[in-house]
């Protein structure tokens, strides 16, 4: 089954339940007290059992502190402005952050895990194939975030694992000198011939844009052999794809679509089309780690990510947000008018390992 990346309004459902009781003497009084007690008693009992403890809401009520850190693979300007917006908003909460790749992420949770140290409270990373593989190894728990009715179903975990935060999407990118590129087999052209990259395998967003051309019949895997065959290189992230472009080292690539208009809006000469194929999406999702330290907080965290608040600082920072009826900027890419190209998820997910061990070997890791 394909996963689509539509964005639609959620509706919101509410339900109230309502008791109430009274009655003429003492004694019907005293009856209705004893069970009005046991009734709240049994609430009390069922809400802190382990079963719901990870699915409740951080309360606005509670005073939070204390630490919270996160393992994320989002840029480090996103990152960092992430961690000043939610401190100002929580000061009495001390923010840690660990940045890398996605694949980095993965590797360093799982050896924690393994050592039975486990450090992080929240992983944000860049798509929906990493938080499987978390899921799958038990690292990630239920949370029923508040917010989560704004996003999408399209946009998170069925089983409520994990919210996609926002859509970034692999797109051709290009420096301005030479004539725009049009299809994704451009990069195969001979005017690029040793003068095309794409990032590696270990970036999560890098490995969807992999796993989708591989497992699209009109490319597959002969599109990275010839690829290799007309120079084609490989780099460590989307930025360093990027910023080969913006020297001339290379003229053409695939990268991340929110990279390319904020160098571009620095006065880099670069800028992106999306490919007649489509674009490459890739909904980055959120989620709460499996017996943390620090439950509270994260689960404020994911909220504040996910909130009206949250989602408009995303699309501040040239990023598709993945909340409904949000206002992007100029030059934002919306998911109501994008062309992208379908992804075969489960075929993704399911066989994960071998495409990142075949692209590895042709290109090394």
């Amino acid at each position: 089954m394909k996963r689509g990346i539509y964005v639609k309004a959620a509706a919101a459902a509410l339900s109230v339940l309502m008791l109430a009781g009274c009655g003429a003497s003492a004694e019907t009084e005293t009856t209705a007290a004893q069970t009005a007690a046991e009734t709240e008693a049994a609430q009390t009992e069922e809400a802190a059992s382990p079963e719901t403890a990870g699915e409740e809401a951080a309360s606005e009520d509670k005073e939070l502190s204390g630490e919270l850190t996160i393992y994320t693979s989002v840029p480090q300007d996103m990152a960092d402005t992430f961690q000043r917006a939610f401190q100002e908003k929580y000061p009495d909460i001390t923010v840690n952050v660990y940045r890398a790749t996605s694949g980095e992420v993965l590797t360093k949770m799982k050896t924690e895990k393994e050592a039975g140290q486990m450090s992080s409270d929240v992983v944000w990373v860049a798509d929906f194939s990493s938080a499987d593989s978390l899921k799958d190894i038990d690292l990630l728990a239920k949370y029923e975030s508040p917010e989560g009715e704004f996003i999408a179903d399209e946009l998170k975990d069925a089983e409520g694992y994990y919210y996609g935060s926002r859509v970034i999407n692999m797109v051709l990118a290009y420096n301005t000198q030479i004539e725009a590129p049009s299809s994704w087999n451009d990069l195969n052209s001979p005017e690029l011939s040793g003068k095309a990259g794409v990032p590696s395998s270990s970036s999560g967003s890098a490995f969807q844009f992999i796993g989708t051309m591989v497992s699209n019949p009109d490319f597959g895997w002969k599109y990275f052999e010839d690829f290799k065959a007309n120079g084609g290189m490989q780099f460590k992230a989307n930025n360093d794809v990027l910023q080969r472009i913006a020297s001339g080292e290379i003229l053409a690539g695939a990268v991340l679509d929110y990279m390319v208009t904020d160098m571009k809006n620095q006065g880099s000469p670069v800028d992106f089309v999306i490919p007649e194929e489509g674009a490459i999406a890739v909904a980055s999702p959120i989620a709460l780690v499996n017996g943390c330290s620090n439950e509270d907080n994260a689960k404020a965290f994911i909220d504040y990510v996910l909130s009206e608040e949250g989602q408009e600082l995303l699309a501040s920072l040239n990023t598709t947000p993945a909340r409904s009826g949000i206002e992007v900027p100029e030059g934002v890419l919306s998911l109501d008018t994008l062309k992208l190209m379908p992804s075969d998820m489960t075929y993704i997910s399911e066989n994960s390992a071998e495409i990142k061990d075949q692209f590895n070997q042709l290109f090394g890791e």
